[in-house]
């Protein structure tokens, strides 16, 4: 009887690390055909395959995140920031949290929810304060929360525009100019040429799923 319960028991350990095997193959075929679909535009079908992928254990943060990839790009906003958030709660892994974060704060900033915006690049800053572009979305984010701000600065920029012109006006003739002041005048086209450059838009989302 001993030796019948254990191979029984030891039949049952093969069956279910069979099983299990199986589904993690599973898994990763779908999240492969997923990538493939995603990386032919073919959004809808990527989402499917992510979906299928949730059932494998082993394959669902990456099923998680790359299916808030997928809606992210159909334009279904709110679709895409659910799964960012049930990725962010199956990992302590700080940098791919910085970047679901990111991707949370670009999906409401293309919904204009702006404070929902700045509230989701400051906690990707929290997990990765040395991310630039992240650092930019929020500036941008803040700079549209606050239309009066956005005007202050525009009328700086046309301020510094008419000192431009005024000083091209009256620009001395060229056998007065002395070397100092010829690289004073450069120095003040450059700072206006600077300021006067328009706003780029924000960082489109971190694509993770590129990397698996």
């Amino acid at each position: 009887m001993k030796n019948k319960s254990y191979i029984v028991g030891l039949l049952l350990l093969c069956l279910l690390a069979w099983t299990a095997k199986s589904y993690s193959q599973s898994g990763n075929l779908h999240i492969r055909n997923g990538n493939k679909a995603y990386a032919n535009n073919d959004y809808k079908t990527a989402s499917e395959e992510y979906e299928k992928a949730l059932k494998d254990k082993s394959s669902q943060l990456k099923a998680k995140f790359n299916m808030g990839d997928a809606y992210y790009r159909q334009g279904q906003y709110d679709q895409a920031v659910e799964q960012y958030k049930n990725a962010l709660s199956a990992t302590n892994d700080k940098i791919l949290a910085a970047h679901a974060y990111h991707n949370i704060g670009n999906s409401y900033l293309a919904q204009k929810k702006y404070d929902e915006s700045i509230k989701a690049y400051k906690n990707a800053l929290r997990s990765d304060c040395k991310d630039d572009d992240t650092r930019y979305n929020l500036a941008y984010a803040e700079a549209m929360a606050n239309p009066k701000k956005q005007q202050q600065q525009q009328n700086q920029q046309n301020q510094q525009q008419q000192q431009q012109d005024q000083q091209q006006q009256q620009q001395p003739k060229p056998q007065d100019i002395t070397k100092q002041n010829a690289q004073r005048m450069l120095d003040a086209l450059d700072n206006d040429e600077k300021n006067n450059k328009k706003p780029a838009q924000p960082v489109q989302k971190k694509q993770i799923e590129k990397d698996w």
